[in-house]
């Protein structure tokens, strides 16, 4: 492919080392040549549980490896989450969860709950309509080198979710939820004003189901991207899974934010040839009902703001499909 290209992604086989294999995914995707001893870095995991699940939330020792790898070009890191959507749980336990306190003080890095920093809106547009959410100033304006580290998922919402919807756990609001009917537009625009680079844990991607629950695929991957576009069409084609099915894919390729042909992207590895599992969506009947609020402004106020909805529609909810199941404490890294 030629070296014109400027989108990148390199797919790395984790073996024996770790640490190798994260360095060879950065030195493939160019990301070394974007940091230097000034570079404010925020790394953005995806702690859609509070404690490390296998195929769900980005593994404590892929963190600690790329923090020590980054430890040795620049002091300026930072670790950052939101608190968990709906009041799930703080961002602390997660942290502490994943162990990201011991994390901190072995090298010297911070932890940031950005639901307690500074915020300032962007705008976009989706329909006729002129939207804003809320984003971190230190994500917009005091980070040099952004890097989400996402996990590959089947989502139940939105088919998948990869790097790009990893961003919508920087919106500092615990009811962002009630902004989900315009979804596809504004992850787009939160992806645009953040410019994420790309360090994903590929130990196991998520199958059938997700984001929290569904079975884990071990495929023993890092992968590393210049950016969510790449990542995402190129890793939606390794999963077999089109990116067209996808609805917020399709609006970045809409908005020009992601190559609808892989021809436009340089990768290391075809993504057919690094392909072992075909996966699949597989929704309950949960799923299903959820998704019509996913879909509706005025369904997701009357289910999750409501008196009728908090009350009768989740206990009737609860009948029928039963009740979520709490977080169980797992400390395997």
């Amino acid at each position: 492919m030629p070296n014109t290209v400027s989108h990148r992604v390199a797919l790395i086989k984790i073996e024996q080392d770790l640490t190798c294999a994260i360095r060879s995914a950065m030195q493939g995707a160019r990301l070394f040549e974007r940091v230097t001893s000034s570079t404010r870095v925020a790394l953005k995991p995806n702690f859609t549980y509070p404690y490390y699940k296998p195929g769900v939330t980005t593994s404590p020792r892929i963190i600690r490896e790329l923090v020590k790898i980054l430890r040795e070009y620049t002091a300026h890191i930072a670790v950052v989450e939101t608190d968990g959507g709906y009041g799930a749980w703080p961002a602390i336990a997660a942290y502490a969860g994943h162990g990201l306190y011991e994390i901190r003080d072995e090298f010297g890095i911070e932890i940031v709950n950005l639901n307690d920093e500074p915020r300032e809106p962007i705008s976009f547009r989706s329909g006729r309509q002129t939207h804003q959410l809320p984003l971190p100033t230190r994500l917009l304006h005091e980070t040099d080198l952004f890097i989400t580290m996402p996990v590959p998922k089947i989502h139940c919402m939105t088919g998948l979710t990869l790097s790009y919807k990893n961003q919508w756990g920087c919106v500092p609001d615990i009811m962002r939820l009630r902004r989900h009917y315009i979804f596809d537009d504004a992850i787009v625009a939160i992806n645009r004003a953040l410019k994420p680079a790309v360090l994903a844990d590929g130990t196991n991607f998520l199958d059938r189901n997700g984001p929290m629950d569904g079975h884990p695929i071990r495929m023993d991957l890092i992968i590393a991207a210049t950016d969510a576009g790449a990542f995402d069409r190129y890793v939606a084609e390794l999963m077999g899974i089109s990116w067209r099915c996808v609805p917020h894919l399709r609006r970045a390729v809409e908005l020009g934010d992601m190559a609808s042909d892989l021809k436009d992207i340089e990768y290391n590895v075809p993504p057919e040839e690094a392909r072992t599992h075909i996966f699949r969506l597989q929704r309950t009947l949960r799923n299903y009902i959820a998704l019509v609020g996913f879909k509706s402004r005025l369904v997701t106020w009357i289910g999750y703001e409501s008196w009728f909805g908090k009350v009768v529609l989740h206990g009737i909810l609860y009948a029928i499909a039963g009740k979520p199941v709490k977080p169980r404490i797992n400390r395997e890294t």
